[in-house]
């Protein structure tokens, strides 16, 4: 992986501290990481529909509505935490998706199908993700003390059913297959499948 955290290169980032120097990320910050929401979700991954959707059919889809009660959720929780966690609760019930307020995630988030994702509060994931359906990204409490949260870096695929368990660092376009559990660090432009997960080159 390349010098430096993960989604702090890439925008999660450069506003990461916040006006109130906490370390959050800053309402421009989250803003910008809204509009490129919307325009990720605009383009299709689908090379049997190519091209853009409009706004309009955009921002109806359930997938926007998941990014975009996150990033609701974030500025609110930024302000007043509890807060941010009844829109997490929203979250939750209208869309499916389990997104902590305080996790940090880069712009251009696309949930392809939210329901079922988990992601953790600590959890760090960078610009342009692609998360499919079912996946849990977390901690991982263990007896050895190794506990903490995955950092994901830019344009990471996650597949369907994946888990990212731990302390774990995912590099740079990064691609996770369904259902893998993935319990060590994945290097840049490599994929990692199975139970645990074994990286592919």
């Amino acid at each position: 992986m390349s010098q430096g955290t993960p989604g702090m290169r890439a925008g999660v980032g450069a506003d990461a501290a916040g006006a109130d120097g906490a370390g959050r990320p800053g309402a421009g910050a989250r803003r910008v990481g809204l509009l490129a929401d919307l325009a990720a979700n605009r383009t299709s991954d689908d090379p049997r529909r190519p091209g853009t959707a409009g706004v309009l059919p955009t921002v109806l889809t359930l997938r926007f509505a998941a990014a975009f009660l996150f990033r609701a959720s974030a500025l609110a929780g930024g302000v007043l935490p509890v807060l941010g966690s009844v829109l997490k609760q929203v979250n939750h019930l209208v869309t499916g998706a389990d997104i902590a307020w305080s996790a940090r995630i880069g712009p251009g988030l696309v949930l392809w199908h939210p329901t079922g994702v988990v992601i953790g509060s600590g959890v760090v994931i960078g610009s342009g993700a692609r998360l499919q359906q079912g996946i849990t990204l977390g901690a991982a409490r263990s007896r050895t003390g190794e506990d903490g949260d995955p950092v994901l870096g830019d344009d990471v695929y996650v597949g369907a059913g994946a888990r990212v368990l731990g302390p774990v660092r995912v590099g740079d376009r990064a691609r996770i297959g369904a259902n893998a559990v993935v319990l060590r660090d994945v290097p840049d432009d490599a994929s990692a499948v199975g139970v645990p997960a074994r990286v592919l080159g």
